[in-house]
C-alpha cells in the first residue's frame, strides 16, 4: 500500500478514498499514538478531530476529516492528552 500525506490531499494507490481505516490514517499520518488522541478526543472530549463514518471492529473515518486534522497538526495544535497519558505527567509536576 503506497500512502502520502500532503497539506491538502490523502491519496492511496493513486486514488483518494472517501473513507479510511485507522490503520490507513496511521500509515498517512505516521503514528499510532497520535491517531489515537484523536480517536479519544472524537469520542470523549468533543475535539471534533476526525468524522466517525463507523465505528466498532471496521472503524472508518471521513478522509476529509483525515485532511482537516493534518492541517491542523502542521498549523501547531495538537490532540488532548488521553487520560493514561495525562495521570504520570500530573505526578510528576506535583513531586
Amino acid at each position: 500500500m503506497k500512502s502520502s500525506a500532503t497539506a491538502q490531499r490523502v491519496y492511496i494507490d493513486g486514488m483518494r478514498p472517501l473513507a479510511l481505516t485507522k490503520k490507513q490514517i496511521i500509515a498517512v499520518l505516521g503514528s499510532a499514538k497520535l491517531v489515537d488522541r484523536m480517536l479519544w478526543a472524537t469520542r470523549h472530549a468533543n475535539g471534533r478531530w476526525l468524522t466517525l463514518i463507523r465505528e466498532g471492529r471496521d472503524l472508518l473515518v471521513a478522509t476529509e476529516s483525515v485532511e482537516t486534522a493534518y492541517s491542523r497538526l502542521v498549523s501547531g495544535e495538537q490532540p488532548p492528552l488521553m487520560p493514561s497519558e495525562r495521570k504520570p505527567q500530573e505526578r510528576e509536576l506535583a513531586a
